[in-house]
């Protein structure tokens, strides 16, 4: 599994899977009872709205920061131009936060 290291502590992908699954439990009352990586969050197969997925991407970017001693903004520019949504999938989303906290690491 990919791990990144920040500021001392290991960013790992199970962890940050956890975290958003964990996340996206407590924000949306038609979460899956049983999610995985491959599970759809937004779009034409996922089962958060608009507001929900906010809710959960700014929760997620706290916990992160939190938990790592991180300063990354999931919520930005970037995240919404991409032609596929870093947000679409369980999978994704960790992938993306992995990309942002290795980044924060090259400085």
């Amino acid at each position: 599994m990919p791990r990144t290291r920040t500021e001392g502590l290991e960013v790992d992908r199970a962890v940050v899977v956890s975290l958003i699954c964990q996340t996206v439990r407590e924000i949306a009352s038609q979460a899956p009872d049983i999610m995985v990586e491959e599970t759809c969050l937004f779009g034409s197969k996922g089962f958060l709205d608009s507001l929900g997925l906010v809710s959960v991407v700014l929760d997620v970017e706290q916990k992160v920061n939190d938990l790592y001693g991180l300063s990354i903004s999931l919520a930005d520019d970037r995240s919404v131009s991409q032609q596929r949504s870093p947000f679409r999938s369980v999978s994704s989303f960790a992938d993306y936060i992995l990309m942002l906290s290795a980044e924060r690491q090259r400085g």
